[in-house]
């Protein structure tokens, strides 16, 4: 064992070690292992493994489904063909949370801030929800992996300028897009952060490797675009994007310009949108049917009062960094306990914002990565909007956890230079 990891290494065996404990622990009481969306996922990757159709339907006639993507249920079909089992990818789920924990580490490493790496790898991995979701049949765990090997090598190539990490990035980032349709704009903190980069360097090498990048990335999304195209008449990723529209983000602004529960407003928002479509199921909205009037509705919301969306994007932006993760655990709230980690992580909140602050200060050092990092956890905190939650955090919380606590060592260097990592 290298003697100058040794630490982080035990952080990660007892990381894991204590998510195996938990996979052995449930095996008799599998329904830890299931999420609301659990059972969407496995039976799409059933239907792929048994009926060879892309349906999250349990009968026939296996309707295609247009609102996931087909990343995770192809993680879960291999496990299955693989295996024999889904459990199996429970397994590899630790591991990937392990090994992004790890990454987490290398971060804080290459900025030379080892001890900070150690600490922010052990937060992660004991963090009530990262214990938790490595064990359910969610795409958090692969989407988290993949988006911090991602991170990863564009640091490398920010560090040496070598061409191979940056084509790493370009495969990896439409992975995300087919893991999660929330990353079908990745590219763009990438490429600001390429052309914070290339600023006073080549814009015509900008400009020719960005796009290469954004060719790569529709290009492995265009067969499941054309698969959407043909069955659908959509040339897009997903069915979710106006669905979330007006489901979530909605009524958010709507319960905040009317003075209403965020219940209420869903509740009213809904009842109109039936009297519209005379809908037959509420699984029409899961589809591309009603699209076109989920959007236009849901801009009449939000336009309503520029105000009003403005005060509630705000509002839930901070609700991501702060909700808790702890009450997934609780039958019942135990309100000491989330008021701990609520304080935690608005500790952690603020130290966030102190370091992405050094940002603008001229004896500032690694401004790129600092941009880098800030780029990627604000897209994940805006597009999240109203459904913020640990479960929308936790695929850039090893980002969020470090940057807080870089933050906090960067305050204590302010009071005493001589403080060491």
């Amino acid at each position: 064992m290298n003697q100058n990891r040794k630490v982080i290494y035990l952080i990660l065996l007892a990381g894991l070690l204590a998510r195996l404990f938990l996979f052995f622990n449930f095996l008799d009481s599998q329904e830890f292992f299931y999420d609301d969306d659990s059972f969407g996922y496995v039976q799409l990757a059933e239907n792929m493994r048994v009926n060879k159709i892309f349906s999250w339907e349990a009968d026939e006639p296996f309707v295609p489904n247009s609102f996931r993507t087909p990343g995770y249920p192809f993680f879960l079909f291999l496990h299955k063909a693989i295996f024999g089992n889904y459990l199996a990818a429970l397994v590899v789920q630790s591991i990937l949370v392990v090994a992004s924990a790890y990454i987490l580490f290398l971060l804080a490493e290459i900025s030379g801030k080892k001890r900070i790496g150690e600490l922010a790898a052990a937060i992660f991995l004991f963090m009530p929800f990262s214990l938790q979701v490595s064990l359910q049949f969610l795409t958090q765990p692969l989407f988290l992996f993949t988006l911090m090997l991602a991170v990863w090598f564009w640091v490398l190539f920010l560090k040496t300028n070598q061409n191979k990490f940056f084509l790493y990035v370009s495969f990896l980032l439409p992975v995300l897009a087919l893991i999660r349709p929330i990353a079908v704009f990745i590219y763009i903190p990438f490429l600001i952060s390429f052309f914070y980069n290339q600023r006073f360097l080549n814009k015509k090498l900008f400009l020719y490797k960005s796009f290469g990048l954004i060719f790569i990335f529709f290009l492995i999304l265009l067969p499941w675009m054309i698969r959407n195209y043909r069955l659908f008449g959509e040339f897009s990723l997903s069915s979710i994007g106006p669905y979330q529209l007006y489901f979530y983000d909605a009524p958010a602004v709507y319960s905040f310009n009317h003075d209403l529960s965020f219940a209420q407003a869903r509740e009213f928002l809904e009842n109109k949108m039936n009297e519209q479509t005379q809908i037959v199921s509420f699984d029409e909205y899961f589809t591309y049917f009603h699209s076109d009037i989920l959007k236009q509705r849901a801009k009449e919301v939000f336009f309503e009062s520029p105000l009003g969306l403005l005060a509630t994007r705000g509002i839930l932006g901070f609700k991501f960094f702060v909700r808790d993760g702890i009450r997934y655990w609780l039958e019942q709230d135990e309100f000491s306990l989330i008021l701990i980690e609520r304080i935690s992580l608005f500790v952690i909140f603020a130290g966030m914002i102190f370091y992405l602050s050094s940002f603008f200060r001229r004896n500032s050092q690694d401004k790129e990565l600092i941009l880098f990092f800030a780029l990627l956890i604000f897209y994940f905190a805006a597009l999240s909007g109203a459904v913020s939650s640990a479960g929308l955090r936790f695929v850039v919380e090893p980002l969020f956890i470090l940057t807080g606590l870089l933050g906090f060592k960067n305050g204590l260097d302010l009071v005493n230079p001589h403080t060491h990592t």
